[in-house]
């Protein structure tokens, strides 16, 4: 899992960051709005923790911001702000959760992970004989679960999260691969493996731009 974190308190930073990769998660750290705006790509990430009272632009413009560009990657503020108007003014700019600060960070993690897998199983259709399990990322053909390595199970995770919308092959790259720098014919190879398992192609191809599953 990959969490985009906003938050410029450096100890509670530090101490979701460490929690968190114990379990080998990735968390991308942020102590400015601004600047988190600049730099992150949140189709990148499962899930955001945003902080709302933070420097260059506080958590809730950040939000507003993701939201007014169709960005639907789940997000939970993290906050002091305990009164019912940040409640309120959190829910309105379309977050997903609120956690008031000091808070137990195994009740953070259980919130995450019923945010981004839900409870139980979570099989959704891909086409006409094709599901996948979005909480176990896991491919099926009928009631036959389809054997696939790691990384086709993310490239799938990572389309299906954004159906209907063409996702980028930086951003397939940079999640599949992460820090490492691979080569769009790397893609390419990961992409062809996966077509070869399946009997319908539903992935999409936009030459130049990217893949996406039509919704």
């Amino acid at each position: 899992m990959k969490i985009l974190l906003l938050e410029d308190d450096p100890i509670i930073a530090e101490q979701i960051r460490d929690y968190f990769e114990l379990f080998n998660h990735r968390v991308d750290c942020f102590d400015n709005g601004e600047r988190l705006l600049e730099t992150a790509n949140p189709a990148y990430y499962d899930v955001m923790l945003l902080d709302i009272n933070t420097p260059g632009l506080n958590g809730l413009e950040v939000l507003k911001t993701f939201r007014e560009l169709s960005v639907e990657t789940p997000a939970i503020f993290i906050t002091a702000m305990s009164d019912l108007e940040h409640l309120k003014a959190a829910y309105r700019t379309g977050c997903n959760d609120y956690v008031r600060k000091p808070f137990d960070i195994e009740e953070l993690e259980l919130r995450i992970e019923h945010l981004v897998k839900g409870s139980g199983s979570r099989r959704i259709p891909v086409s006409e004989h094709y599901s996948f399990d979005m909480k176990n990322e896991t491919l099926y053909h009928g009631d036959r679960e389809v054997p696939l390595s790691p990384r086709e199970r993310r490239l799938l995770y990572l389309l299906l999260k954004h159906r209907g919308h063409t996702v980028s092959k930086e951003t397939i790259k940079s999640y599949l691969w992460e820090d490492q720098e691979v080569c769009d014919n790397t893609l390419r190879t990961t992409l062809k493996k996966l077509r070869n398992k399946l009997e319908e192609n539903f992935i999409e191809n936009l030459r130049g731009i990217g893949y996406r599953i039509h919704a």
